[in-house]
């Protein structure tokens, strides 16, 4: 008999386990997105913060340099605006008229009636000089004179005698014509010696120095004893006070040097302002009294002298005090103005000093106008509201000028 199969042991439905979930693939990373793999560990974060101190200190140097290289307190704007018209020159206090007083003729200074700051009239003795001999020759020259006075008389004495002589017959006209020839140049000869006396009278005269005109003793040049000539009689050359006795001045004016650039802009009786280093906070009121027909040359500079009449120069001022003019020749409008000091010359051009790369300063040409002094209008070159330089910063190159 077969054994009976075992049976299996049935077993149970399987359990069904279910499966993980399958993870999703994740994007990409976008290259933008993507940073450089620094090396790990001290040495990396080492460099990290380098190029971050670097990045900083490039910054603060940036900002820092940009500080330095500030333009604002050697710069200014130029501007439009008007000039107040005046024109500025330096000049002197002279006399309206001035003489070097010197003797007729040549000789010893015996007496000085006068001092430096006097006032005279004309005609007032100033001086008397020696008289010497001409008391012996005046005498003689009178003695003269009365001889040939007795002359004369004898001779006409002979002629009235002979003139009824020849009218009867007794003498001939060539006799008669003798007497009266013999007259005639005895009277002559009475007039030659009276001149000749008048003329020592003249000179006795002359040798009292009297003023020419009304004014003030301005200098003195001489005292009594002094020998003085004659050459420079009345002169007003600076070089003849070794032969005049006194300086003799006569009002005040003054004589002012004008620039030829500025010499268009003046005309006669235009008012202007005198100021002398004597008295710095006081201002005399003046007119052009005079302008010369001839320029002076002084250092190949061309200047014109002006003559200005002093309204009221009262009794402070001095001869040869030095003073400073201000004509006034009104207003003037201006595009541009800049002020002076920034008008530099470089290679023989004028210009100014624009703000350029890196705020250096660069030359500009351009085309000067008139000036006041203190500003000066620009005609081309540069328009209102650039900046010019009025003082080089300590950054700027080195310039070359001429």
């Amino acid at each position: 008999m077969q054994a009976p199969t075992p049976l299996r042991p049935v077993n149970p439905s399987p359990k069904v386990v279910p499966a993980p979930p399958t993870p999703s693939p994740s994007p990409p990373t976008p290259l933008l997105r993507r940073r450089p793999r620094l090396p790990g560990g001290p040495l990396g974060l080492g460099l990290a913060l380098g190029v971050v101190a670097l990045a900083g200190t490039g910054l603060w140097w940036s900002q820092r340099r940009g500080a330095l290289r500030d333009v604002t307190p050697f710069t200014v704007e130029a501007r439009s605006g008007s000039l107040p018209g005046v024109v500025t020159a330096t000049g002197e206090l002279d006399a309206v008229k001035r003489v070097n007083v010197s003797p007729r003729r040549q000789g010893l200074l015996e007496a000085l009636y006068v001092d430096e700051g006097d006032t005279v009239r004309a005609g007032q003795p100033l001086a008397q000089m020696d008289a010497g001999d001409l008391a012996d020759r005046q005498q003689e020259l009178v003695a003269n004179l009365r001889s040939a006075q007795a002359e004369l008389a004898r001779s006409a004495s002979e002629l009235a005698r002979n003139e009824p002589l020849y009218r009867q017959g007794a003498i001939s006209l060539n006799e008669l014509n003798r007497y009266r020839t013999d007259f005639e140049v005895k009277r002559m000869g009475v007039a030659a010696a009276r001149q000749r006396v008048e003329q020592r009278s003249v000179e006795g005269s002359e040798l009292i120095v009297r003023a020419p005109f009304d004014g003030v003793i301005s200098q003195r040049f001489a005292d009594p004893g002094s020998f003085v000539t004659p050459t420079t009689t009345a002169s007003a050359s600076a070089g003849a006070t070794s032969s005049s006795i006194v300086e003799l001045a006569q009002g005040l004016e003054v004589l002012a040097k004008v620039p030829e650039s500025d010499l268009g802009r003046l005309r006669l009786g235009m008012p202007a302002t005198v100021r002398f280093d004597a008295f710095p906070d006081r201002r005399f009121a003046a007119r052009i009294r005079q302008i010369a027909p001839r320029a002076v040359k002084t250092n190949n500079v061309t200047s014109f002298e002006v003559k200005l009449a002093l309204e009221d120069p009262g009794s402070d001022l001095r001869i040869g005090m030095n003073a400073d003019v201000d004509f006034q020749t009104g207003r003037l409008q201006a595009e541009t103005l800049v002020p002076t000091v920034a008008v530099v010359t470089e290679k023989g051009r004028p210009g100014v000093l624009l703000v350029g790369k890196d705020r250096q300063p660069s030359f500009q040409p351009v085309e000067l106008g008139v000036s006041s002094g203190r500003d000066t209008q620009i005609l081309s070159g540069v328009k209102a509201g650039t900046r010019v330089f009025i003082d080089l910063p300590p950054w700027a190159k080195k310039r070359e000028r001429s």
